[in-house]
């Protein structure tokens, strides 16, 4: 027993931070359940399927996590982790954009239930998000310095933002570039050279939004690592 709790102290944070996304998932999975059976409905069910996509960057978070440590494989592992983590990023926020369903009611449940159905997704999915970046912040800011971190932070806030676009509005998907990569490119080109005043405003006000709320979590995070010491000092 004292051997395993030795083993488990160092990553003990991050192992309660994976017990709480794991807690909130199953939280918002079975908030879904209770909806179909006092609806007898499937209304929703995209939720679920959009909360198992959100965990796929930090899967592969954790994967360019390991491989950044192995000093041989760095060189083309973190690139092609990387690349496939920022792919599939913007799954994990989007979520947030369901809530636009809720100005759609469906009969025979409370609007507040929904409310809070989606909200439950959605919170989960956004701090998927938000660990994984963390993951990924922390292998450049290792390699490369803390600008270089904070540098990444904003270019996944505005590229992750561009690819919730796309996924709500345009309506393509992560696999689409697996798939048909030659014809998104070039559709993906056209619209870059063509924006709509209404891709313009989403793509702002998301990426601000969403770097606001990942710099006020890291900030806090800053502020129990400085409360931290003073509490040790303090104890007799």
């Amino acid at each position: 027993m004292k051997k395993l709790y030795e083993h488990v102290q160092p990553v003990k944070f991050r192992l309660t931070v994976f017990a709480l996304l794991c807690g909130a998932t199953l939280l918002s999975l079975l908030l879904f359940r209770v909806r179909t059976l006092l609806s007898d409905s499937l209304d929703y069910v995209f939720l679920v399927g959009n909360i198992f996509l959100a965990w796929i960057p930090l899967g592969l978070a954790h994967t360019a996590t390991a491989f950044a440590w192995k000093r041989r494989y760095i060189m083309w592992s973190v690139p092609i982790s990387t690349a496939l983590w920022l792919l599939f990023f913007p799954n994990a926020p989007y979520i947030l954009t369901d809530l636009q369903h809720l100005g759609h009611p469906k009969p025979g449940i409370p609007v507040w239930f929904d409310v809070l159905l989606i909200i439950w997704f959605a919170w989960t999915g956004l701090l998927l998000g938000m660990v994984s970046l963390f993951l990924m912040q922390d292998i450049v800011r290792r390699e490369f310095g803390g600008i270089a971190g904070w540098v990444f932070v904003f270019a996944v806030g505005f590229l992750g933002s561009l690819g919730i676009y796309i996924g709500r509005f345009l309506r393509w998907n992560s696999w689409d570039m697996f798939f048909n990569p030659l014809g998104r490119l070039t559709e993906l080109l056209y619209y870059a050279a063509h924006p709509s005043m209404q891709s313009i405003i989403f793509i702002g006000v998301f990426s601000t939004f969403f770097i606001f709320f990942y710099v006020t979590i890291y900030a806090f995070g800053l502020l129990l690592h400085e409360q931290a010491p003073k509490t040790s000092q303090e104890t007799p």
